[in-house]
């Protein structure tokens, strides 16, 4: 990197300022894949997920009560199907999750990492570096060190669990390609909000016919507060804002370090086994965020060619 004035240079420093708010999001997403699937157990999927979008809705919308004031047709468009493409993810990963163990729906959720470069390259002609497909390798092997070694062989996976985990990897990846696409750092907060008031109207209208539960008791209550604002509106903002400034490629390695705080919280937390799976898996997924973490270096301008004769010779 180069350095300007003993500083980085702005765009390198909105990289590396997008990378650190990815993690920041992937280590509260990180502890919702064991509460989402203990408080599941006690809340249908649909109820839990209006309550909590609608929350977080709300909280947005009481910040800054004038955010779509102005908003581009562009960008409503946008933030409807951005919208509509994460709450069919979140939906199918959430009924898949009531099956699977927390470290299995993380590694097929992780997949996603795989599929954001060749979405990007399919749908945006977007060009992938050597370094990045070594990081998407590196993500793959942590991932799969994370299924085989921290439980994954102790017993049969529900098919309809996985397959659904596995579409929800594919609208993730779709989600993240687009947001990368159209996501504007001055809009990231309207565009944040349009997202989640689509994801809660969804939700709402899915979760409606049969009534919408609500949680009985001050622990999910806790549970879903945490939910609704950190887990939610705060980081569904941060992911907005930094996809502005960061590849989708880089965006889907970093976010893939969330099953590394998925299978730490569920083992502190939950008492989830692990074993090496941390070490193996964990080392092979913060190399590969490194990789991506350093902003590639700009081309080095063209030297000026002189528009005058050179004295004694020719025009260059």
């Amino acid at each position: 990197m180069k350095a300007r004035e003993g500083l980085l240079e702005p765009r390198a420093a909105r990289h590396l300022a997008g990378v650190a708010a990815l993690l920041g999001v992937t280590a509260v997403w990180g502890t919702t894949f064991p509460l989402v699937k203990d408080m599941v157990t006690r809340l249908p999927v649909t109820d839990l997920l209006a309550v909590r979008y609608l929350m977080s809705a709300a909280l947005l919308l009481a910040i800054r009560p004038g955010a779509l004031r102005g908003l581009a047709p562009r960008a409503w468009r946008a933030g409807v199907g951005l919208g509509l493409v994460y709450s069919a993810a979140l939906v199918t990963q959430t009924y898949g999750l009531t099956t699977l163990p927390s470290f299995v729906s993380g590694f097929v959720t992780g997949s996603y990492v795989v599929m954001t470069p060749l979405l990007g390259l399919m749908w945006f002609r977007t060009r992938i570096t050597t370094r990045a497909w070594t990081a998407v390798g590196l993500t793959v092997a942590g991932l799969a060190a994370f299924m085989l070694m921290a439980g994954g062989g102790g017993g049969p996976i529900p098919g309809a669990g996985l397959t659904l985990t596995l579409v929800s990897a594919a609208l993730y990846a779709v989600h993240v390609v687009a947001l990368g696409r159209w996501s504007r750092s001055e809009e990231a907060y309207a565009l944040t909000l349009v997202q989640i008031g689509t994801l809660a109207c969804v939700l709402t209208v899915a979760a409606a016919p049969g009534g919408i539960a609500v949680p009985g008791s001050p622990g999910d209550w806790a549970g879903l507060v945490y939910l609704a604002t950190a887990a939610g509106a705060l980081s569904f903002l941060a992911q907005t804002w930094a996809q502005s400034h960061v590849p989708s490629t880089t965006a889907a390695v970093v976010m893939s370090v969330e099953p590394l705080w998925a299978t730490a919280f569920a083992v502190l937390l939950w008492g989830e086994a692990a074993g090496w799976s941390l070490l193996v898996g964990g080392g092979c997924l913060l190399v590969a965020m490194v990789l991506v973490a350093v902003p590639a270096r700009a081309a080095p301008a063209p030297p000026l060619r002189p528009l005058t004769p050179v004295p004694g010779g020719e025009t260059p």
